[in-house]
């Protein structure tokens, strides 16, 4: 087994090796003979085909395999790119549903989360805004879609013009993401926009960055006082169902949401036993593929309920729920149980097509034994 140490982490020098010490066990021929898989644990973050291709390289040398990748993500254009490129074969399982129950647990002892009746709302949304460069810039375009529609002052909004990983939000925007040639004017329009209003904070207003906060549900006053939550998630360009723990936070403080993510995975989210908010408002921009306009739909949404009263938003509040506490039992009382299984399941039939003893037929290029 293959990891990557310390979480987050996705460099060759980050790798960690677990394997049996052939060394320790008797001297039997089919135990020094025998060998299986080399199982890669990429789970934690996002696959990118050029961004990991110095790891995966970096594996094939040092082992000799058969490999199989283990992911995070169920329907990936990058995942296909990469076992085109590479002969692994693959998995996938939600890890972020295990991460998510482990960062969130104890929640229900903290005191200042309390059930939607008794929550007064102050604002019509929050939303947190960390990093913003590479893939992340659309978090920028985000703000500057807030900012034209006057929808800033509606919401908690947390938003940094220096990204803590990648510098000044100008210089993330113009250099964009070229694959998906973002329209100059746009970019233009949201450095302007941009300039014009000052560091956004929800809390850590003394700090020069916004601290990593995904393992905490903080901060409980805004959050409580927040009718939505609008998730940004990780990934949001990409073609591929990719989520990560920033989807539970609301799903646990019983919270509707609206998800700036991949298109499709408000879908994605649903196949795992969770509801979501269709019966209030339009969530067809899950099925809208331009980014763009996605995103467009999303704030139009979020102006929709800003024209609503604070007495009506919380009367909808307490339509939901019904939604809002299917989605908690799902997530407390079910789906780690749930993805264990999928998991140890999923490991179980792949080890069913690889024959532990020899012979093996070499792949000259890749170095990578493949049994037969």
């Amino acid at each position: 087994m293959v990891y990557l140490h310390p979480f987050g982490s996705t460099q060759p020098e980050n790798a960690e090796f677990l394997r049996k010490n052939f060394d320790e066990i008797p001297s039997n021929p089919y135990f020094l003979e025998a060998r299986g898989p080399v199982f890669i644990f990429y789970d934690q973050e996002p696959l990118d085909a050029d961004y990991n291709r110095n790891l995966f390289e970096y594996l094939i040398k040092k082992e000799p395999g058969p490999f199989v990748l283990i992911n995070t993500e169920k329907h990936s254009q990058a995942k296909d790119q990469i076992c085109k490129e590479f002969p692994f074969a693959h998995l996938d399982y939600f890890f972020h549903i295990f991460a998510a129950a482990d960062w969130y647990r104890g929640h229900e002892y903290v005191p200042g989360i309390v059930p939607p009746e008794q929550r007064i709302l102050n604002k019509t949304y929050i939303t947190f805004n960390r990093l913003t460069s590479n893939r992340r810039v659309y978090r920028s375009l985000l703000i500057n879609e807030l900012y034209k529609n006057d929808l800033l002052a509606s919401g908690y909004v947390s938003y940094s013009k220096i990204c803590p990983d990648g510098g000044a939000f100008d210089d993330n925007l113009r250099s964009g993401v070229p694959e998906y040639n973002i329209d100059h004017q746009l970019i233009e329009e949201a450095v302007s926009n941009i300039n014009k209003i000052p560091e956004l904070r929800i809390d850590f207003a003394d700090h020069e960055h916004i601290p990593n906060q995904s393992m905490v549900l903080n901060p409980v006053e805004q959050l409580m006082q927040s009718f939505v939550f609008l998730v940004t998630e990780t990934c949001y360009f990409q073609t591929k169902t990719h989520l990560t723990e920033k989807i539970f936070k609301p799903i646990v403080l019983r919270m509707p949401f609206l998800l700036l993510g991949c298109a499709y995975n408000l879908e994605y989210l649903r196949s795992y036993g969770f509801k979501t908010f269709g019966d209030f408002w339009n969530e067809d921009y899950d099925t809208i593929e331009d980014p763009i306009l996605r995103l467009r739909a999303v704030v139009k949404i979020l102006k929709d309920i800003s024209s609503l009263s604070k007495d009506q938003q919380k009367q909808m509040l307490m339509n939901m729920r019904p939604i809002l506490e299917h989605n908690y039992k799902v997530f407390t009382t079910q789906s780690v149980a749930q993805e264990w299984a999928h998991l140890t399941q999923s490991l179980n039939r792949i080890c069913q097509y690889y024959d532990y003893q020899p012979p093996y037929k070499l792949n000259t290029w890749t170095k990578q034994a493949i049994p037969i």
